[in-house]
């Protein structure tokens, strides 16, 4: 077991459970009431059904009439039948999907509400930090299925109230029998419990390499479906290699399973064993008891029963308190995802100056990603003037994109301060900062909503004509119209069946009217045109050239002609600013810039003259 599986949950059970309970009582308290209710139905019914069969025998070696023996036959099954459908009932008959299906589950989904919120809201950092994703991916193990710890512990805690109840019950009885009944009984029965529960807790012992054998093994099964990867397994025949890496993962799955089932036959095995001494040396001692003191048949069924349902129900109460355990252990990685600490300011702070122009300035700022000791921005320095335009480039690791994450927001300095109109952004409620931007960043995602939605981020409340200006600006409005339902058109297919995949420029282009839609002071563009041709990038640039008058602009390329237009060049190189100024002086300085920028016009006036020859 790793070292990560062994350190000690920051959160006991009394916590977990107090949490547990918490939700109950602010989402549905109606829960905790109705679990009572079960556990003492399931407690009647029980009882009923223990005493049956021995009071019917006694009333026949007592040779009761039948009125009497009908009574009390009547009485025994009617308390098991009016007790059974109580607890049906609360189980099966209250809410849309009754108790377990209404209420449970929407305990269950409230809690992962908590943790999509979190997962959502949580510091951008965060997002690099293996620690942090570790500990997400432990919580979301918690909620999954009706069984998991957010739902599942219900159950335990249902079960194990009738099993104390019960175990109190007989222990009582067993006592009052014999002695030695009682002490062969427990002696047995926690040598039945130690076996089988080491026998089956195999699977919790080996969860990290099943876990990764049914990943590996479900990844490979999907990944033929899914259309990010279609073109590659045809145009690079993988559709042998990764039938092999499937075969090859689900024989490990078997292998696995045949080591499971042997392990669980001798657990099976000893159990038995166990049962069989048991049970000889229970009636052993009771035939003598019937021999010696007159012991009826009645009481003869009534006490082996008793000896039977005592080792059920210790059993059932030290499994109980095993599953109670584990799944705290499971909820306790949910409370230390979601008490996880947050480094931004996301609960006050102060308020964002009521300016029309802002100043973003960069004081001996340097950075380095987790688990790195290289730093991506080193000892920066950088004034962001109102409305100025910048065009940041530089070679691939030069720490462009970084240095937009730390203009942002999105990242903290390690070192130095980033500052607004003079205040240190650490300050200010992180939330209030970010709608300061619109930016598109070279790598993003698309969702299986609208083309409308897109554009606004939002189902509701989007203002279709403010829509329409954007796509035009961005240049793509004929594309649009030309979609089967126009803006309103599903993009993606994974919810929609009916969906359209856009190209790689017209996506492109509607991630900058999403930008220009939310109109933020700065606009922020890191590679926004890579998928565009050289021609059609300096086309939106000089739009955006237009679009953005009066902005503070940022942009990032790597073609440098198309950002000529920018008050400024920085150059970055190896973290810090290596040259600085405009198009024409950065060409006059003949530095690294100009020779980037020769390079590139040469590249492209070299193919120009190919295309003429031809």
């Amino acid at each position: 077991m790793s070292k990560e599986n062994r350190e000690k949950p920051q959160y006991g059970m009394l916590k977990c459970l107090g949490y547990f309970f918490s939700r109950a009582r602010k989402y549905r308290p109606e829960t905790i009431v109705l679990l009572f209710f079960q556990i003492l139905f399931n407690i009647s019914s029980a009882v009923f059904g223990f005493y049956m069969s021995p009071m019917i025998l006694s009333r026949l070696e007592n040779h009761s009439t039948a009125k009497e023996l009908i009574l009390t036959a009547a009485f025994f099954i009617g308390g098991c039948f009016i007790s059974d459908a109580i607890v049906s009932y609360i189980g099966n008959g209250i809410g849309v999907n009754g108790f377990k299906m209404g209420y449970q589950v929407e305990l269950r989904s409230r809690i992962m509400q908590e943790i999509s919120d979190k997962t959502v809201s949580t510091s951008y950092c965060h997002c690099l930090d293996n620690k942090f994703l570790r500990a997400g991916e432990r919580a979301y193990n918690a909620t999954p299925s009706n069984s998991a710890a957010a739902e599942g512990t219900w159950n335990t805690l249902q079960n194990l109230g009738v099993n104390l109840f019960m175990f109190v019950f007989f222990t009582a009885m067993l006592t009052h029998i014999h002695p030695l009944i009682f002490a062969l009984t427990v002696a047995l029965s926690v040598a039945d419990f130690a076996i089988s529960s080491y026998v089956y807790k195999y699977n919790y012992r080996h969860r990290e390499e099943l876990s990764h054998i049914d990943r590996q093994a479900w990844y490979l099964q999907g990944l033929p479906s899914q259309l990010s990867v279609a073109k590659d397994i045809r145009l690079f025949s993988l559709a042998s290699w990764i039938n092999r890496l499937t075969d090859k993962a689900f024989a490990a799955k078997e292998a696995y399973a045949r080591r499971e089932h042997k392990f669980y036959l001798i657990g099976t095995f000893s159990s038995m064993i166990i049962e069989f001494l048991r049970s000889g040396a229970v009636i052993f001692i009771l035939l003598k008891m019937c021999i010696e003191n007159g012991m009826s048949a009645a009481e003869f069924m009534l006490y082996f029963s008793a000896v039977n349902s005592f080792n059920g129900r210790f059993s059932g109460i030290l499994n109980d308190f095993l599953d109670l355990k584990n799944k705290c252990l499971d909820f306790s990685a949910v409370l230390e995802f979601l008490n996880y600490p947050e480094p931004y300011n996301f609960g006050g702070g102060e308020k964002i100056p009521d300016s029309y122009t802002y100043e973003i300035r960069l004081e001996n700022v340097s950075y380095a990603y987790p688990e790195s000791d290289k730093k991506i921005i080193d000892g920066m320095n950088l004034c962001i003037k109102p409305g100025e335009k910048i065009a940041i480039v530089g070679l691939n690791g030069a720490g462009k994109t970084t240095l937009i994450k730390l203009v942002t927001g999105l990242l903290d300095p390690d070192e130095g301060r980033v500052m607004l109109n003079g205040t240190d952004i650490r300050k200010f409620n992180r939330a209030e900062y970010y709608k300061l931007f619109s930016a598109v960043f070279q790598h993003f995602n698309m969702y299986d909503i609208t083309v409308a939605e897109t554009v606004a981020q939002s189902a509701t409340d989007i203002d279709l004509p403010r829509v329409r200006d954007c796509l035009e600006k961005a240049g793509l409005t004929k594309a649009v119209d030309d979609l089967p339902d126009g803006i309103n058109t599903h993009l993606g297919r994974e919810v929609y069946l009916d969906g359209v995949v856009l190209s790689g420029g017209q996506t492109q282009r509607l991630m900058l009217a999403r930008a220009l839609y939310k109109s933020g002071k700065i606009l922020a563009l890191d590679e926004p045109t890579a998928a565009l041709d050289p021609l059609a990038e300096r086309d939106m640039y000089e739009k955006y050239n237009a679009m953005t008058e009066g902005k503070t602009s940022l942009f990032i390329s790597h073609r440098l002609a198309s950002t000529q237009f920018c008050d400024r060049i920085l150059y970055l190189k190896d973290g810090k600013i290596a040259e600085e100024g405009t198009h024409e002086a950065l060409l006059k300085l003949g530095g690294e810039y100009a020779e980037l920028f020769r390079i590139q016009a040469r590249y492209y006036q070299e193919n120009f003259n190919k295309e003429e020859a031809v």
